[in-house]
């Protein structure tokens, strides 16, 4: 071995093939971390979170420290795509709300079941703090983006 390769092992940097391309960065010595990797990585701006009409755990599903946006919609429901496409555009700037979409499928469902989701479109906004904070069925839906930008504003 040469001297530079040597070193160059030694230091830990990877070589690429002699191809042209450039070598690369060497990963970090275990044990180490940069100060990126601290802080934790944020959720998923939205999230279908089921099959339709299967159930689902929205407790697990809420990020602790985001204002939480529950969307239950239903694929032949325009209206919840409707107002699923403006609270999505609304909440577009805001990085600290996300949405988690629930597709409650058709008719009587076990996850619709669950939460008593009779009447769509139906949104339920969670506060940073994982609390249930708004209930909106049918039209009220049209408030959601400024439910939710009020909190995360808290």
């Amino acid at each position: 071995m040469t001297r530079a390769v040597s070193v160059a092992v030694a230091a830990g940097l990877a070589f690429a093939p002699a191809c042209g391309s450039t070598p690369a960065p060497a990963a970090p010595a275990s044990g180490t971390t940069s100060p990126a990797s601290k802080a934790p990585k944020a959720p998923q701006k939205i999230v279908q979170l089921n099959d339709p009409g299967a159930p689902v755990d929205v407790a697990a599903a809420l990020p602790a420290g985001y204002v939480t946006v529950v969307d239950f919609w239903g694929v032949a429901c325009e209206a919840c795509v409707t107002f699923g496409r403006m609270l999505e555009t609304g909440v577009a700037g805001e990085p600290r709300v996300v949405i988690r979409k629930i597709d409650v499928g058709d008719g009587d469902t076990p996850v619709a079941e669950a939460y008593k989701i009779a009447v769509l479109p139906h949104f339920f906004i969670y506060d940073k703090q994982k609390r249930l904070r708004y209930d909106l069925v049918g039209p009220d839906c049209k408030d959601a983006t400024k439910f939710a930008l009020e909190l995360a504003a808290e």
